[in-house]
């Protein structure tokens, strides 16, 4: 590395910056020790250097930094730019920490990818210690312009963040494209999808940036338009074909269309494009599994593992799936492995409901032998199954069980419990092949789960014909009745529509009112999405919003929860 500029001749960083401690992310051992006599000649006095990927984001799970200088490909694999979308997407990156990238070239390409990814700097080689201090400063700078936001953020002031980024937008104050950004998001994560999809179209009429495109369609999916989502990503695609956000949510909207080859074909793409992405690895995963393809999402799930299980972008829930490949396949050894590594994360986190299901799951699976143990195993799914929180993902994984169980003879045929969670989940078409998918290893469950959508088809269409014909009062208490014998979101959200409509001509409307709406909250359409990995973790195209990061927010009145 060449500098034109000696670090000593710079001032000093601010006190604060000096303070925080710098990371050195570099396969090369002379540039790594340039870099940090760099910054030590800068202020710093507390410097990491590593030389691998994995190292980096070691690091940065376990200690604070508030300056990140990573060069961009490492001979083993991985570059500083799948780092960064990575920390970025699981909310890895504190706010006030200056990611600045270290490349050998500056092609269009890798510019364009580096301003998606919203790195705070990117220098190419060789380059000046003046440069390096530059970038350092000016990003420091931008942190500062956006501090009041954040900090509203922090004290749980929302509508406060939310105006200072409109303010920002309007004026072109200082960092007002970020700050616009920001705003859009808040609104999404706060479920005001009209007013965040409003947001992220102006921005984009206003700078045609792919992410406020791509934010447009995070919030049709959100409010239950997957097919103008589908449309908005298709117009985004055609103008950047390779743009791996879009890639993923276009799979979501696949997977809701029932689309499922196409989804796959789209998460291959994104992960194509980022080769290292646990993440994507996982939810291509996923998605093979429960589609019947167990061989492809055997492989991935074992590469994801391999790449990061000691991460925190690691979702447990590669685990459950590969011990339940493992049961297919009579590998006591292999599930076993799994299992335990599952025990441990739970006893880390007994709080984690999540967690503590796919310990249980995995626990019967292992005791497949023991006729007792898997009737109590069965006699708590049958409750499990009807709480507000047993999701999507805890349904098709229970459904993959069972028929594996039952397959190999280690478990009798359970048609009430299935039929409990078909009706409940079978909410369209796409979902119930998917329930059906999952219970593929046995044929009659697979069967089952298909008519249980049928059902579910018939009883709604019953109830709405009931209504159209001028008897809203035995409709609506056919919906009801309904949805709170299946818990099923079309049976609610139905029941709520009707209720919308006709609620002048229903006697004791409050009343009606007051029970459909906590039918809503619990088991609404919210609930009832397929979604592929731990919610919690950052949705495609998201960004960082510190305190709003992973915490649930409490539901409106007018929205499900």
């Amino acid at each position: 590395m060449t500098t034109t500029a000696a670090a000593g001749s710079l001032a000093p960083l601010p006190p604060d910056m000096q303070r925080s401690a710098a990371l050195v992310v570099d396969a090369n051992p002379t540039a790594r020790m340039t870099i940090a006599g760099q910054l030590r000649a800068f202020g710093f006095s507390s410097i990491t250097q590593v030389g691998r990927i994995a190292d980096a984001r070691r690091e940065i799970e376990r200690h604070p930094f508030g300056v990140v200088v990573c060069g961009d490909s490492f001979p083993r694999g991985g570059s500083g730019q799948a780092l960064l979308d990575d920390l970025r997407r699981s909310g890895l990156l504190p706010f006030g920490t200056v990611f600045i990238l270290i490349t050998d070239e500056a092609t269009y390409l890798k510019v364009a990818e580096a301003a998606e990814s919203s790195v705070d700097s990117y220098i190419v080689r060789p380059y000046s210690a003046g440069s390096l201090y530059d970038r350092i400063e000016q990003a420091q700078r931008r942190k500062v312009a956006l501090w009041d936001i954040h900090r509203a953020l922090e004290e749980g002031r929302h509508d406060d963040a939310i105006e200072l980024c409109l303010q920002r937008f309007a004026t072109r104050g200082p960092q007002w494209l970020q700050a616009a950004r920001w705003g859009a998001e808040i609104l999404l994560r706060l479920g005001r999808l009209g007013q965040a999809q409003a947001l992220f179209q102006s921005i984009w009429d206003t700078e045609p940036k792919p992410w406020a495109l791509l934010g447009v369609a995070r919030c049709q999916l959100d409010d239950g338009a997957p097919a103008a989502a589908e449309q908005t990503l298709r117009q985004l695609l055609e103008l950047h074909p390779d743009d791996p956000d879009a890639l993923d949510v276009l799979a979501r909207v696949q997977t809701e269309l029932g689309q499922f080859a196409q989804a796959l074909d789209s998460l291959e793409r994104a992960l194509e494009a980022t080769p290292l992405a646990i993440g994507r690895q996982q939810r291509l995963g996923m998605l093979a599994f429960f589609i019947g393809n167990r061989d492809k999402a055997v492989e991935l799930l074992q590469r994801a593992a391999a790449l990061g299980l000691d991460s925190k972008m690691f979702d447990a829930e590669s685990l459950v799936l590969l011990a339940i490949a493992a049961h297919e396949h009579d590998d006591a050894d292999e599930l076993q492995r799994h299992r335990a590594e599952l025990h441990k994360r739970a006893a880390a986190d007994p709080d984690d409901v999540r967690l503590q299901r796919f310990v249980h799951l995995t626990d019967a699976l292992q005791r497949a032998h023991d006729s007792a143990a898997l009737d109590g195993d069965v006699a708590r799914w049958h409750d499990d199954a009807t709480a507000p929180d047993f999701t999507m993902e805890a349904a098709c994984n229970l459904l993959a069980a069972l028929a594996a169980l039952t397959h190999r003879g280690a478990l009798a045929p359970q048609p009430a419990l299935v039929e409990r969670v078909g009706l409940r989940w079978a909410t369209s078409k796409a979902m119930g092949e998917l329930l059906a998918s999952a219970a593929r290893h046995h044929t009659p469950y697979a069967e089952q789960l298909r008519q249980c959508e049928t059902t579910m088809v018939q009883r709604i269409e019953a109830a709405l014909r009931r209504v159209a014909d001028g008897d809203p009062v035995m409709g609506l208490a056919e919906l009801v009745t309904l949805a709170q014998q299946t818990y099923n979101a079309r049976a609610v959200e139905s029941a709520w529509l009707v209720l919308q409509r006709h609620r002048d001509q229903l006697p004791n409307g409050e009343r009606w009112h007051q029970q459909v709406a906590t039918l809503r909250a619990a088991y609404g359409t919210a609930r009832h999405r397929p979604a592929l990995g731990d919610p919690r973790l950052r949705p495609a195209g998201g960004i960082a919003l510190g305190p709003l990061d992973r915490r649930p927010l409490p539901p409106r009145p007018d929205q499900p929860a």
